[in-house]
């Protein structure tokens, strides 16, 4: 599952610094989609990831399997 606009923008539920038309998902987060969102991860067997969103996730999605798409990370820790 992704965050998409109906006009076909991606982008991180909580917005991309330096995007002025940023954070637009998260006026639309309750409850019980954040629930339903962790769940969704916590079920997945491994995720594709980009380098600042890898760097970000918590110990339980650390110890995942993991490919990570980034022109710029030299170095998985």
């Amino acid at each position: 599952m992704e965050f998409v606009s109906l006009d076909g923008v991606m982008e991180a539920p909580g917005g991309e610094p330096g995007y002025a038309h940023s954070g637009w998902v998260m006026d639309f987060f309750d409850p019980g989609q954040m629930a339903y969102k962790l769940a969704e991860v916590l079920e997945a067997e491994a995720l594709v990831l980009g380098r600042v969103t890898y760097e970000g996730f918590a110990h339980k999605m650390n110890r995942m399997p993991k490919f990570v798409a980034s022109s710029t990370l030299s170095e998985v820790a």
